[in-house]
């Protein structure tokens, strides 16, 4: 990290804040940004994500939090801890013992905790082009997801990776569609089972779609049982299989909607044209 010239403004670098809001005040830490969203999901600990021990009411320009406010900071989270643990809401007494502690404790330590508390509680301030990195991927999962599952209910066919991510970009740029304008925002830091049912909603305007497993019933002839089977476990989930007295193979398989036709296509090819399926039924996801 360096100073920029006359600005006397901190260049972060590779790193990014943690920023949070607290007794009208604005609190940053220094963080690093990969290592911050790995211990959101449990994959680092504070030490790995935290760059600095130190608050600042502004990073960049070198504007650090006093100790009053370190010790404000690491009292609320002394108390929020200890009434999460007992449940039940800090006594008088309670708190005013946890008080007399935070009062004892020496700067470092009250650095140390009061950053560690801000990056629990704040909000990661992403850089823009690690912000585009995690969109794309989320953007490519989401994509993957719905072509998986994804049907026309018109004619049963899936639709293209090209077709939904046109879909897609339609919703993420806020274009009007018919009477309406929806506009969908993805949040780079959130799972993508938060955000797809709203998306799969707002992509009906756009697409008819469904989002389905359909449940099928297979008989394989015994000479093409071994090779079909594999194609049974590649593109569904087995609920029951079970050999016949000729040799054959029966089974019940679970097959998500939008690799039904080439799962189709497939166990035709590995017994040139001889199997027997039947769909049982169709289960409409969320």
């Amino acid at each position: 990290m360096s100073f920029r010239g006359e600005r006397k403004k901190l260049d972060l670098g590779n790193y990014s804040l943690v920023i949070m809001e607290a007794f009208g005040k604005k609190f940053e830490i220094i963080v690093e940004p990969r290592k911050v969203i790995d211990f959101y999901k449990g994959k680092a600990n504070e030490e790995e994500a935290i760059v600095l021990y130190e608050v600042f009411h502004d990073a960049q320009k070198g504007v650090k939090a006093s100790i009053d406010d370190l010790r404000k900071l690491v009292l609320r989270a002394a108390k929020e801890k200890l009434e999460e643990k007992s449940g039940h809401v800090l006594s008088r007494e309670e708190f005013e013992k946890i008080k007399r502690e935070v009062e004892e404790l020496e700067e470092e330590n009250l650095k140390e905790l009061a950053t560690k508390y801000i990056l629990r509680k704040g909000e990661l301030k992403l850089p823009k082009e690690l912000r585009d990195e995690l969109l794309e991927k989320k953007e490519k999962q989401i994509i993957a997801y719905i072509q998986k599952y994804a049907i026309n209910p018109a004619t049963k066919a899936p639709y293209t990776p090209q077709k939904i991510s046109d879909a897609l970009k339609t919703l993420f740029s806020g274009q009007k569609i018919g009477e309406r304008k929806i506009r969908i925002m993805l949040d780079p830091l959130k799972d993508i089972d938060e955000e797809l049912p709203s998306i799969i909603e707002a992509l009906k305007a756009i697409i008819p779609i469904r989002l389905e497993i359909i449940v099928v019933k297979v008989l394989i002839p015994p000479q093409f049982s071994g090779l079909a089977y594999g194609q049974l476990t590649k593109f569904g989930n087995v609920i029951e299989s079970k050999w016949l007295d000729d040799g054959s193979l029966e089974a019940i398989v679970e097959v998500p909607g939008g690799e039904f036709l080439h799962f189709h296509r497939k166990l035709l090819d590995a017994t040139k044209g001889s199997l027997k399926l039947e769909i049982i039924e169709r289960k409409k996801i969320g």
